[in-house]
């Protein structure tokens, strides 16, 4: 294991970095693990040329998850994206892609010059965004025979997964890859309580996020990648420009212990977290006013690890949870996202069901349908041309009818509500609105209550 070769090493650090692991000349070091924290020396390999423990620790994940290659992460997510995206799309080409995609992949598409064509998710009666038909997939696809990637989320924020098996299928009689998002599904496919994973699915890509679920630091990450549509050489070489020339050895040694851990105990703590998640639903069913996100058919999937609990006002439930010591992921206008993970105790869910029921004693009745949704905007414009306009800041209530000059988006998720170059509607008025008069931080991209438009 990477760990244990970093903890064993005593040779003296003449090179990079500068703490030269001596924790004592200040206090934090220590705390943060300075003490094994090196750069690229003889016999620790090399992330962006790896012949060595990396390597070997990388094919080690692939044959874990069943992909024919792995590439290990420090940049997040979002470098996988980057790289997936630039190694696969040229300027010009033409890529389908769900509209409920986080900022990330809207940033590849930009940078990679793309011509998108999006996919709505159907709109669950709670406002929710849902999973994306694999008929609309197909559909689109016969438009557009000339695209060259589909970008599919799954799981989303809120934990709903599409058909990536269907999609798959769909895209694969054409010769083209799926990608999927799959930062929230690391902790899926492993056993049979948890939903299959992308990569055992038929996804081409699938990128995911160790720390959201599994018990890995935060920035940590893994790209799958399967098949024979996409090229493995042009992902990495992509990776070395997405990724620091300097890459951490805590967080790659993080991964691998990751790795290891799931090898090597996986199944007796996913049954672990599985009992203690069926524990607090158990103990849920007694909520009347506030309700938890089923799947009542309307959704491919729902992956049970994350808790969504609606609300008349998720703002007013997202702070009496805080109030009580329970930090949640994050809040809408009409529910939460409470995100569990594999280092959740069995106390902390009890709690948290306990906080629960006692906040839905006082909670309003939590019924009918909230018309905050997910919309598509009409484009006038590509993102390109649409940054290179002179621009100004107009008031949320005065921006009907004119187009937009930056992405805002609602963070957490991440998922833009407007991208440069569309129009803004009254219906995306009212929901800049919504999400504002709600809870203004979550609002990104805005100056005070004033949308950036072109001029």
């Amino acid at each position: 294991m990477i760990y244990e070769k970093l903890s064993g090493n005593k040779r003296i650090p003449m090179h990079m970095p500068g703490h030269k692991r001596n924790t004592a000349i200040a206090p934090y070091l220590k705390h943060l693990g300075a003490d094994l924290d090196i750069t690229e020396i003889d016999g620790f390999d090399n992330l962006h040329a790896p012949c060595g423990m990396i390597l070997e620790s990388m094919k080690t994940a692939a044959k874990l998850r069943g992909a024919k290659s792995a590439f290990y992460l420090i940049n997040g997510t979002t470098a996988g994206i980057l790289a997936s995206v630039s190694a696969v799309v040229d300027r010009g080409d033409k890529v389908i892609c769900a509209r409920n995609c986080h900022k990330s992949v809207y940033n590849a598409l930009e940078l990679a010059g793309a011509d998108t064509v999006f996919l709505m998710p159907e709109i669950h009666k709670t406002g929710i965004s849902g999973s994306i038909s694999t008929g609309d997939v197909e559909l689109k696809i016969k438009e557009n025979p000339d695209t060259k990637l589909v970008i599919i989320t799954s799981p989303t924020y809120e934990g709903i997964t599409s058909d990536i098996e269907g999609i798959c299928k769909v895209a694969h009689k054409h010769n083209i890859p799926v990608l999927v998002d799959s930062a929230h599904g690391a902790h899926l496919g492993f056993t049979d309580d948890f939903l299959p994973d992308a990569i055992s699915l038929g996804a081409d890509i699938s990128v995911e996020s160790l720390h959201k679920t599994l018990p890995s630091l935060t920035q940590t990450a893994i790209l799958y990648a399967n098949g024979n549509l996409v090229n493995y050489e042009k992902i990495a070489e992509k990776l070395s420009v997405f990724q620091s020339s300097s890459p951490s050895y805590l967080l790659m040694a993080s991964i691998d212990g990751c790795i290891n851990l799931l090898e090597e105990q996986g199944k007796e703590l996913f049954d672990a977290w599985n009992e203690r998640l069926s524990e607090f639903y158990e103990k849920c069913e007694k909520l009347e006013n506030l309700k938890l996100l089923t799947n009542d058919g309307e959704f491919s999937g729902l992956d049970k690890s994350k808790i969504v609990i609606l609300a008349k006002s998720g703002k007013w439930l997202f702070d009496e949870l805080g109030k009580m010591g329970i930090e949640c992921e994050m809040t809408a206008p009409n529910y939460i996202v409470a995100m569990t993970g594999m280092g959740d105790t069995k106390e902390m869910l009890s709690y948290f069901a306990t906080c629960l029921l006692k906040l839905d004693k006082m909670a309003e009745k939590c019924e009918g349908t909230k018309s905050v949704h997910l919309l598509l905007p009409q484009k006038a414009m590509s993102v390109t041309d649409a940054k290179s306009k002179d621009t100004e800041y107009v008031n949320i209530e005065e921006s009907i009818g004119r187009i937009s000059a930056g992405y805002v988006y609602a963070y957490p998720p991440g998922v833009p509500i407007i991208t440069p170059g569309e129009v803004i509607s009254e219906e995306i008025k009212d929901l800049l609105l919504a999400y504002y008069n709600e809870d203004q931080s979550i609002l990104k991209n805005l100056l005070e209550n004033k949308v950036k438009v072109i001029k």
